[in-house]
């Protein structure tokens, strides 16, 4: 046991040096790094646009209803707020489709369309004077948002080195969290149709923009187009690297990849080496959303508005806004020094402490009178809404989903996380759509602590159930639920670490230790690290 421990000690010591010679070589190399980054640039701005669509009905839903002259109901506006959520999951199910059989390209150029498509019927809205046309425009707009996450995920993941991936998918999150603070921005100057129009016009200039990049090296491989995916690869790594090394590793991957792709039984998953993960990714994934982080994010003008706050709501939600963005963009820097279970049980403590600060607000504005608590604590709804952002943002936004791509085994990772996503999506859809509801029928005090219970809950079940996976492999995660895990055969590891991602319907990429809506790490896995071919790209 103290060889082990001693042997861990000289691991971390050896992949920290290995972390600051990456860091090293890629700041003496930075064009051999920009091409990538330029590639993952422009393959995150479909979650830009998922960000405008979810911030679009915080500014945009108040200025309907207050320059409304057609007919529309309470539920049309609770509906067409959770519209983008139904359909999201069957847009996963479509862009699987061209994904595989026309590329990476292709797919991430045409999902834009549906950007397009939903902005512009929404903007013709305020012309039709229909309500069905919103809930047209909104739907194409989800359809769009389910495109977005396998979509852009795989490209960037597939167009990025090991040594820089981790940082490279990080670029995903922040795009979102910008896109929201976009909408929140320009939606506190124009009008609800106005606002649709300009995002009706963004998604045209990233569909250009992408034009001009290259498909990804691994599927034009994998689809017969050698030389193709060479020329790629030379443009993604810089003119002056040797990839022979790195086109020789994708080559052997995918010839031995069949291997352990063996059809999945039923009973296999009821078995509790697999049901266990399962159940506590399902667990994570429930309390991720039953904060009510989304019915935030679509309801936040609203919710000041509710709150009769001393700061105008548009500027104080464009400052929540930009918090969100901040800490999107810093949480990436503290998921391999803290661990995730650390960071989830700070994050959802702080959480839940915000959402009770709100409920108590609410709870005197219900006793004293509203003019009686903003008098008093008007302060109150925007700083609790800043530190919920900020301490969401910082573990129980990106964890859950680099947990669930580290705890279920190599061969079942795709089929579960597809599901475990779906889930997610569910409960969003749920929590939503049915915001305004528990707002009328419990009191906006009691809604906020229903909240704050579920976000105490979650820390109960990550501290008993959830172990940590900080510094574990794969294999050591497959362990640690039992030793019965049904056996397949295995590829070595540093080819494992440039596998190819799956496509088929899944909602969610789960390769190398990122995956999700906002997973992602900062840093290179101890795979990657450890593997010498890591500075084959410098």
């Amino acid at each position: 046991m103290g060889t082990n421990g001693f042997d861990h000690e000289m691991s971390q010591e050896l992949v920290t040096e290995k972390t600051k010679m990456v860091k090293q070589q890629i700041m003496k190399n930075p064009h051999k790094v920009l091409p990538q980054l330029m590639a993952a640039v422009v393959g995150s701005w479909g979650y830009f646009c998922m960000g405008t669509v979810r911030g679009w009905g915080s500014p945009g839903l108040p200025s309907l209803n207050r320059t409304l002259d057609f007919e529309m109901n309470e539920d049309d506006f609770k509906w067409i707020s959770a519209m983008p959520m139904c359909s999201s999951f069957f847009g996963a199910l479509i862009i699987s489709i061209p994904m595989q059989y026309l590329g990476r390209k292709k797919a991430l150029i045409g999902h834009y369309f549906f950007y397009i498509l939903g902005s512009l019927i929404l903007g013709l809205t305020y012309f039709g004077k229909h309500k069905a046309m919103l809930y047209v425009g909104r739907l194409l707009q989800g359809l769009g948002v389910g495109c977005t996450t396998p979509a852009c995920q795989i490209y960037v993941s597939e167009c990025s080195s090991p040594s820089i991936r981790g940082r490279l998918g990080s670029i995903t999150a922040s795009a979102l969290a910008l896109g929201i603070w976009v909408a929140y921005i320009i939606g506190a100057f124009v009008e609800w149709h106005v606002l649709a129009f300009i995002f009706t016009v963004l998604p045209c200039i990233f569909l250009l923009w992408t034009c001009a990049m290259p498909e990804t090296p691994i599927w034009l491989l994998t689809h017969g187009h050698e030389d193709d995916g060479r020329k790629a690869l030379q443009e993604l790594r810089g003119k002056n690297t040797n990839v022979d090394a790195e086109m020789s590793r994708m080559k052997d991957h995918h010839e031995k990849s069949a291997s352990i792709n063996g059809p999945i039984r039923f009973k296999d998953l009821m078995k509790g080496p697999i049901l266990k993960p399962f159940g506590i990714t399902l667990g994570l994934m429930f309390f991720q959303q039953a904060t009510g982080i989304n019915a935030v994010v679509f309801w936040t003008v609203s919710i000041f508005q509710w709150a009769g706050s001393s700061i105008d709501s548009r500027y104080a939600t464009i400052i929540v806004g930009a918090i969100h963005l901040l800490c999107c963009i810093g949480s990436g820097f503290l998921v391999d020094r803290f661990g995730r279970r650390v960071l989830l049980l700070g994050s959802a403590a702080i959480t839940s402490i915000s959402l009770a600060a709100m409920g108590v607000f609410f709870y005197f504005q219900r006793i004293w009178g509203e003019a009686d608590a903003t008098l008093h604590l008007g302060w109150l709804p925007l700083v609790s809404l800043m530190v919920f952002m900020a301490a969401y943002s910082c573990g129980l936004s990106n964890v859950p989903f680099i947990v669930m791509g580290e705890l279920f085994p190599t061969r079942y990772r795709t089929f579960l996380g597809t599901i475990s996503s779906s889930f997610n999506l569910i409960v969003t859809l749920i929590v939503v759509r049915f915001f305004p509801d528990m707002l009328t029928g419990l009191g906006k005090d009691v809604t906020f602590f229903v909240f704050t219970g579920c976000t105490l809950t979650c820390i109960v079940f990550v501290y008993f159930l959830l172990p940590e996976t900080k510094g574990k492999t794969l294999e050591d995660m497959e362990q640690l639920f039992s030793n019965n895990v049904p056996k397949v055969k295995k590829i070595p590891e540093e080819e494992d670490e440039e596998a190819v991602p799956e496509v088929s319907t899944q909602l969610v990429t789960i390769s190398d230790g990122q995956c999700g809506l906002v997973g992602h790490n900062i840093l290179p896995t101890t795979e990657e690290i450890e593997n010498d071919e890591v500075f084959a790209t410098f």
